[in-house]
Formats: C-alpha cells, structure tokens, sequence
C-alpha cells in the first residue's frame, strides 16, 4: 500500500493524503464490487500496510494542495487503476469458477 501511495505521489505531485483519499475511494469500491471471498484475499494482503499508510497521510498534512486540474488527473488515473484492478480480480475469479476445475 505504501508503494502505490508513493507512486501515485510521484506520478501526480498530490501530498500523501489526498493520494490516501482516493485509495480508500478506490477501495472501498472495491470492496462493494467484488466477491467477498476475494475482499478477504485482497485485504489479508494489505491489511498492515493500510495501517502504515494511514499513518503517512497523518505526516502528509503539512504538504501543500495540488490544483483541481492535478486532483482531476489523480482521480482519473486512480479510477483507471480501480477499473484494471477490478478487471484482473473479476478474471482471476471467473477462472477459478470455471466449471470441472477447483
């Protein structure tokens, strides 16, 4: 989780909060599309490191705000990371449902 915060930051210039707010848009997104099965699976994964980043965003306050044009650019760029993100985890899971395998 700390990567892709850090990389989102690198790639827009937005300060680690704003960046934290739109992963857990992004995520909780997630959570309301996906199987719940597969929430769990993702979330065991990036359980501690969620914890670590909301502690970053909590540094990151003293940052500066990007402009609207930068945040619109973010949130474009996080919603296309949500959307393939979405698509490789709906894939992973219709492969694994595929009739005769298990």
């Amino acid at each position: 989780m700390d990567d892709l915060i850090a990389d989102i930051q690198e790639r827009t210039g937005l300060p680690a909060d704003k960046v934290l707010e739109v992963v857990t848009m992004v995520t909780d997104y997630l959570r309301n599309a996906l199987p719940e099965d597969l929430v769990r699976q993702v979330s065991a994964h990036l359980g501690a490191a969620a914890e670590s980043a909301t502690g970053a965003a909590g540094t990151a306050r003293s940052y500066a705000s990007a402009s609207a044009s930068t945040a619109a650019d973010a949130v474009g760029s996080a919603a296309g990371m949500a959307q393939s993100a979405y698509s490789a985890a709906r894939d992973a899971v219709q492969e694994r449902m595929k009739p005769g395998e298990g």
